[in-house]
């Protein structure tokens, strides 16, 4: 198994640490909010949501909970796949809907909180 260098980014908006990093053919972006509470993993998402809409990268969320107050808001501009990974932690993975993702509202940052779970059709792409 290959192991991915990720360097450091810095992301205007961005409370946390952010990654870039190439897997395969695809640019991600990364952070982790595990152990953050509200509005942290919310701020963070909107600010890597962002920079992906115009860059067409894509964003990897690594949490506790599914952010589902996020999906609510931005399920016309982006897709969305949840991974369970062994450690009781989740991987969000979002990409931009091309001709979309640009038009979004990216002010509003603030949260309601999230689901420790994983959805039972969180596993699929998200498509409105």
């Amino acid at each position: 198994m290959t192991e991915i260098s990720k360097e450091a980014l810095f992301l205007a908006g961005a409370s946390l640490a952010f990654w870039q990093y190439r897997s395969g053919e695809d640019a991600i972006i990364e952070f982790d909010s595990c152990g953050c509470t509200c509005p942290v993993p919310m701020q963070n998402a909107m600010a890597g949501l962002e920079r992906i809409a115009a860059s067409g990268e894509t964003l990897v969320m690594i949490n506790n909970f599914e952010p589902q107050g996020l999906y609510d808001r931005i399920r016309d501009y982006f897709t969305w796949r949840v991974e369970a990974l062994t450690d009781d932690r989740l991987r969000v993975i979002f990409t931009p809907i091309a001709g979309m993702a640009s038009r979004f509202d990216f002010s509003q940052r603030d949260c309601k909180g999230g689901v420790k779970r994983v959805s039972e059709d969180s596993h699929h792409f998200h498509n409105s």
